[in-house]
């Protein structure tokens, strides 16, 4: 295991421990721009845009494995990504594990509303905003935990 696999589980971990128990439920709609600003810490936000799989990604063990997607404010949009973690599965408000290697094409979700979206689909993310460890080496400045996915529209 390279090191840089371990930081990502200890953070996985570590975020599994403080993470809001219950549900998910809908948060106040923010943008990119603003979504990351201190204020916002620990507050459930609202942030519409495009999910897709990191380059590289480690499911979290327990009940209910999670894995972290990045939302962009465009598909393929570089910079100003905002981590989503999502729940592995099938049902309502999951994401399908993509093959051993995987493309954008591969992003399966289900939204809560039990619509299906991929990497060319906006969606809306509602979670609780925080920021990764120093030690956690990761595509993005902020988070979203304990996400909620649900269809924007077209």
């Amino acid at each position: 295991m390279n090191k840089t696999t371990l930081i990502l589980m200890l953070n996985l971990l570590l975020l599994g421990a403080c993470s809001p128990s219950g549900p998910p439920t809908r948060g106040i709609p923010t943008t990119f721009e603003d979504v990351c600003s201190k204020p916002n810490e620990g507050k459930r936000l609202l942030l519409a845009g495009y999910l897709n799989f990191p380059d590289h990604f480690t499911v979290s063990k327990g009940a209910d494995p999670t894995v972290m997607l990045l939302l962009r404010p465009a598909p393929g949009a570089g910079g100003n990504a905002v981590g989503a973690s999502v729940t592995l599965g099938s049902g309502p408000n999951h994401v399908a594990m993509p093959p051993q290697s995987f493309t954008p094409g591969d992003l399966k979700l289900t939204t809560a509303d039990g619509a299906t979206a991929g990497y060319h689909d906006k969606v809306k993310v509602s979670g609780t905003m925080y920021y990764p460890s120093s030690m956690a080496s990761v595509e993005f400045k902020c988070g979203l935990d304990n996400a909620l996915v649900e269809s924007a529209g077209k």
